[in-house]
């Protein structure tokens, strides 16, 4: 990802509007599965680009699209568990981390016991925590 956006902090269709300087984004990526920032991922989207659904929504909450820019080649695509391939992908994050590039220690935002898990999944319920690990 070269932008990530916090739809908590800034209107998600402006601040895309933004950065593609008004011609949408070649791809955009929602991981919450919120109804507000699916919809403004699909909007941010250009005619010929791709939005990427991996965030899961409620059951019942649904989005409301223009199809119109799907005839021109923009696409919706569904992610499926990060669709790795553990076989391909272990190798190569593990080279990344070696290399520095892939930094695992840092996307840790908090970590438990497992007698906090109870508080850690409250936590995470309630967006209070980034990712957290659980240790043993």
């Amino acid at each position: 990802a070269t932008h990530t956006i916090n739809a908590k902090k800034e209107n998600p269709e402006e601040a895309l509007k933004e950065l593609s300087q008004g011609l949408g984004m070649d791809v955009t990526v929602d991981t919450t599965g919120s109804t507000l920032v699916r919809q403004s991922a699909y909007n941010a989207t250009s005619n010929i680009g791709r939005t990427i659904f991996a965030g899961v929504p409620a059951l019942d909450e649904q989005i409301s699209i223009d199809s119109f820019p799907l005839h021109f080649g923009r696409r919706m695509i569904g992610s499926h568990g990060g669709e790795t391939r553990p076989d391909v992908d272990i190798a190569r994050y593990l080279k990344l981390y070696r290399l520095g590039k892939l930094k695992l220690k840092e996307q840790i935002t908090h970590r438990y016991s497992l007698d906090q898990i109870n508080d850690a999944v409250a936590q995470v319920r309630n967006g209070e925590v980034g990712r957290c690990l659980i240790e043993l």
